[in-house]
């Protein structure tokens, strides 16, 4: 599974576990921790929507945009609520990691745009 996974997709496994590694320094490693998994679980989601997008595109190009937008509207509840839970079990102080280490983890989804004219190349 590993071999398959895009180079964007490794680099943003690497930037979430600097991350957590330099909030274990500062004694926050579950808020961090949380938010990995938050981008872990993003990063799947995304990356089975869109083959499931781009093998239904093959038959019909507008099947398969509804899919990539459906697919961004599930997500975007879904993380929603993965924050909502997640900040409420979690202590105050861990707020802040948790957050830093998703948005993070998403900067490098740019390495994905690389050479890229539209977001569905």
């Amino acid at each position: 599974m590993i071999k398959n996974l895009d180079t964007a997709y490794k680099v943003q496994g690497i930037i979430g576990i600097i991350v957590v590694a330099f909030y274990a320094t500062q004694g926050h490693v579950m808020g961090s921790a949380y938010g990995f998994l938050i981008g872990l679980a993003n990063i799947f989601m995304l990356q089975l929507t869109f083959a499931k997008a781009n093998k239904r595109a093959a038959q019909d190009p507008k099947a398969g945009m509804l899919i990539l937008y459906m697919s961004a509207v599930i997500r975007f509840i879904l993380l929603a609520v993965f924050f909502v839970l997640g900040l409420s079990i979690l202590d105050q102080s861990e707020a802040f990691p948790v957050i830093i280490t998703f948005v993070l983890m998403q900067i490098g989804q740019l390495f994905n745009l690389k050479g890229k004219r539209r977001l569905t190349d």
